[in-house]
């Protein structure tokens, strides 16, 4: 007799799920993120990038600073972990380590033409386009030591 194999409900997921790591930087009142610079409508984004292999998270968090902006990192404190998963013509998993970081200056700028740095007031930030927003509402609710595992599911469509 053959077996019927169970259709399942969940998209194609993506072989990899993608880790990274990215940077809270806080001074003054402000925090520190960057956009695209060709497109005005772009969302803003915490600074960081993809872990490599060999790297330590601490090591690739200085890295992507070094590489994306004039800025040095010489202190960086783990503060939690953020599971994204984007649903919808095929799944994207990624898992998202937070690190509030102190720089070098405070006069950041890029070092990529297409990324601007920008730092914008905690006490508003709910009126800007910064994403991940579950990440961004921490940040504004000033939550950021006692969260340590947050989850954001999006939908396409």
């Amino acid at each position: 007799m053959a077996q019927r194999q169970a259709r399942s409900t969940v998209p194609e997921a993506s072989a990899v799920i993608r880790i990274k790591v990215r940077g809270i930087a806080l001074r003054n009142g402000r925090v520190l993120v960057q956009r695209p610079t060709g497109d005005p409508d772009a969302c803003y984004a915490f600074i960081g990038g993809s872990y490599e292999v060999g790297d330590t998270f601490a090591e690739r968090l200085r890295k992507e600073f070094s590489e994306e902006t004039n800025a040095t990192v010489v202190d960086s404190t783990y503060l939690f972990v953020l599971e994204r998963r984007q649903l919808g013509g095929k799944l994207d998993q990624a898992l998202e380590h937070y690190f509030q970081v102190t720089l070098d200056r405070d006069d950041v700028e890029s070092r990529e033409a297409h990324l601007a740095q920008y730092w914008l007031p905690v006490a508003s930030l709910e009126d800007y386009d910064l994403r991940p927003s579950v990440v961004r509402d921490v940040v504004a609710e000033g939550r950021l030591h006692s969260v340590r595992h947050l989850v954001e599911c999006l939908q396409d469509g």
